[in-house]
């Protein structure tokens, strides 16, 4: 079982995203910005760290990956899902898992996002 954690302040999310207008088309599938359509940006924030997180589970960071390699949705009852692709799959794989779960959560000011391998 492998941990993860990231926190975030939302202000330097939106300074990120002033200075790149892009950025969430890089960090974020197509999918993940539908689903975040109409949300503010603590959702945002709070779906960057939980990708962060889930990199700290796998112990490798962002090497071999891109950000479009995870992706967080929402089920119906609001609980996020972990999708992964193949090449992120491999490094779960490698450390004996089989799935990544994800918390996320947002105040005002901060985004928190904890993740386990298991």
């Amino acid at each position: 079982m492998y941990p993860g954690i990231d926190i975030i302040e939302i202000e330097r999310v939106v300074q990120a995203y002033k200075r790149q207008p892009k950025l969430f088309e890089r960090l974020f599938t197509i999918q993940e910005r539908e689903n975040l359509l109409g949300k503010g940006i603590q959702s945002y924030a709070a779906r960057f760290a939980g990708k962060e997180a889930i990199l700290k589970t796998l112990g490798t960071g962002l090497s071999g990956l891109s950000w479009h390699d995870i992706e967080i949705l929402n089920d119906l009852s609001g609980e996020p899902l972990v999708y992964l692709s193949s090449r992120a799959m491999n490094q779960v794989r490698a450390r004996g898992g089989s799935q990544v779960r994800v918390s996320l959560t947002h105040n005002r000011t901060q985004a928190m996002a904890f993740a386990i391998l298991s």
